[in-house]
């Protein structure tokens, strides 16, 4: 099955599956819409890619991103766990395990980390050669755009202006943004183009490429932070995402206002945006505690 036919076959799979719902287990039409409705943003998410342990898991990760209340969440884990069931039950397809994934809570605060392990996770790499160039690249333009995954792999060069020091990004629903390129990102960037250059011969347009100088995609960004902060031994799990809010918790601690972190990170709304004074909450009571003659 070629790469670009992938999707029609999800589809025409989340098909069967609705109808097998239908007329062979008796559920009713609304109980099937609901079923098909999750698994058409399972097939939105995968965009090209295969149903594949990773793909599954990085879908329930990046889960915290969108905006779904707990029982949503239950509902799609119930859908996507039950599909999965089906596809291997009738289409041979591998079995899928997903009972070990817990559900975070929409209540629970991101995960961030410090400035300083940030610096930690950049600095792990150098520009020796492409690889380790691109890594760091990565970290660093994750943390300081605090873009998606998504939005990432879709940077192309025509996408940077380093003259005038900024990045357009490519967000949901096609929704673009544009975010400032800071000293640091600068310097790594001009470092990892002149390695690229060497690298790339071709007039590949996409910024960040595989070894095998295809795009970039979400799952081989997962694996580069998690294999990097597992080489830190660094005391909590790391994703692309925990940049991006360690990256919206520290502007608010600098003194950022909530609308400009909400037009940093490219939230529709400012609600989205507000977890992060939860976080910074915390900051303050400790800092008050620490500081303040009448804590």
């Amino acid at each position: 099955m070629l790469k670009m036919n992938i999707k029609s076959k999800i589809n025409y799979l989340i098909d069967s599956f609705s109808d097998y719902l239908l007329y062979q287990k008796g559920l009713s039409k609304n109980s099937v819409d609901s079923y098909r409705s999750d698994l058409i943003k399972l097939s939105n998410y995968l965009q090209n890619e295969e149903i594949s342990k990773t793909n599954i898991d990085n879908f329930f990760l990046d889960m915290a991103e969108f905006k779904y209340s707990d029982s949503t969440k239950k509902r799609m884990y119930s859908s996507i766990k039950n599909f999965l069931k089906y596809i291997h039950e009738h289409n041979d397809y591998e079995l899928i395990d997903i009972s070990y994934i817990k559900l975070k809570s929409s209540n629970k605060l991101p995960e961030v980390i410090s400035i300083s392990d940030i610096e930690k996770l950049i600095n792990f790499y150098n520009h020796e050669d492409y690889l380790k160039s691109r890594n760091r690249t990565i970290i660093d333009v994750l943390y300081s755009t605090g873009c998606r995954v998504s939005e990432l792999c879709d940077i192309n060069l025509s996408d940077m202006d380093l003259d005038e020091k900024y990045l357009k990004l490519k967000g949901k629903g096609s929704k673009q943004r544009i975010v400032p390129i800071g000293s640091k990102l600068y310097e790594n960037l001009i470092e990892y183009l002149k390695v690229r250059s060497s690298f790339i011969q071709n007039n590949e347009k996409t910024l960040f490429l595989s070894k095998s100088k295809n795009k970039l995609d979400r799952t081989a960004v997962f694996r580069i932070i998690k294999k990097t902060a597992m080489s830190l031994s660094l005391q909590i799990d790391i994703y692309p995402h925990t940049l991006r809010h360690s990256a919206a918790t520290h502007m608010l601690e600098g003194g950022c206002d909530l609308r400009t972190v909400q037009e940093f990170l490219g939230h529709s709304s400012v609600s989205t945006t507000q977890i992060y004074t939860k976080v910074t909450k915390e900051f303050l009571e400790e800092a008050f505690i620490e500081s303040h003659p009448r804590s």
